[in-house]
């Protein structure tokens, strides 16, 4: 369960130095930029696929995308949220079921080609020779599978964010004290357990991985620090428990508690929104290469590669928003090529995520 500790020790400069190096050589911004092109043309298909799935259980297309746009609307540039309400505001009059079967045909196929760029991207990384590489039939059907699966993460990061704004806003309403409060302490309590836990598992990895002599003041460092950390985090979760309990008992669910919890599921809401990304990030990567060494780590490349992507919207966001002037620039077109560099940046993130895997795989080998 922990043993992801054992990567951290790889996580220095010097696999940044060799992460950079090899995206540089392998050319992975122009296999980004390829995959950027792909996606910009299986976009649309796809959330044409997603949205309908989705308005099988809820009228409001328009509204679940604005509903579900939340949690991301600070992160990606403004520019392209309004391309794409626009766009949902010209199909949502249009029948769910017969734009589904149309339309998920389309969207697979397309957005297929991501994937085989991806896919093509990764044999890259691995050094896979071409003779060793999947066929055009096997590498479209994998491609396929694994859009058709990460279709169905993005359906349920959207079904899990929406049920859960659902049931809070319905409990709000109903005025479900008993019910609130009984979430709180679970909640409370499983993060405790969560915080225990998690400090138990780093103590006794440093202790197994750390047998030398000359490492036991590191151990007894690591350990009194990780017990203080966990200590102070139990204590906040107490006191952020006997607040909002108290807002509950007392205050029979007013104004202020209801924008404390709204405000709380939203902050849960992007971390699980951001670990189903990584999940995907993690597939892609797995299956997505001809030949991947098995003693070769996943998900580290792919959690920095999901953090990475929120922190790298950001910062594009706000070079958009008050650097960039591509609107005076490309006129008419200048949201569509907004989109793109963002498509073309989230590829890239991808990419460079699965080389870190990579250099760390090889440095725990040697």
């Amino acid at each position: 369960m922990f043993g992801w500790i054992r990567l951290v020790p790889y996580l220095n400069w010097i696999t940044v130095q060799q992460t950079v190096a090899c995206v540089i050589q392998k050319r992975l911004t122009g296999l980004a930029a390829e995959m950027a092109f792909h996606g910009m043309l299986g976009l649309f298909p796809a959330i044409i696929a997603v949205l309908t799935a989705i308005s099988l259980f809820e009228q409001s297309v328009e509204s679940t995308f604005v509903s579900l746009a939340v949690h991301f609307v600070d992160i990606v540039p403004i520019q392209i949220w309004t391309l794409l309400l626009e766009f949902i505001e010209n199909i949502k009059s249009t029948e769910g079921k017969s734009w589904f079967s149309l339309s998920s045909i389309a969207a697979i196929w397309i957005i297929s080609g991501v994937l085989s760029a991806a896919m093509n991207a990764l044999d890259q990384i691995h050094e896979v020779d071409l003779e060793d590489r999947r066929s055009y039939v096997r590498t479209k059907t994998i491609a396929i599978s694994l859009t058709v699966l990460t279709l169905i993460f993005l359906i349920i990061a959207c079904f899990l964010l929406w049920v859960g704004d659902f049931l809070l806003h319905m409990a709000l309403q109903q005025s479900w004290n008993a019910l609130l409060l009984s979430t709180w302490k679970a909640f409370s309590i499983i993060v405790t357990i969560a915080i225990a836990t998690t400090s138990a598992g780093i103590i006794y990895q440093f202790q197994v991985s750390l047998k030398r002599k000359s490492d036991r003041e590191f151990k007894s460092t690591v350990t009194t620090i990780t017990i203080i950390v966990a200590m102070v985090a139990i204590q906040l979760v107490y006191a952020c428990f006997l607040m909002v309990r108290n807002l509950i008992v007392d205050s029979h669910v007013e104004i202020a508690l209801s924008e404390l919890l709204l405000d709380l599921w939203r902050f849960l809401g992007f971390p699980i929104a951001l670990g189903i990304i990584a999940i995907a990030f993690s597939l892609i990567y797995r299956y997505g290469s001809s030949d991947r060494t098995k003693n070769i780590p996943t998900f580290p490349g792919a959690i920095l590669a999901a953090v990475s992507w929120a922190i790298v919207s950001l910062i594009f966001r706000f070079y958009v928003s008050h650097i960039g002037i591509y609107s005076k620039i490309y006129g008419a077109v200048g949201t569509a090529i907004i989109l793109m560099l963002w498509l073309y940046l989230s590829s890239l993130v991808m990419l460079i995520g699965e080389q870190l895997n990579v250099i760390i795989g090889k440095a725990m080998n040697n």
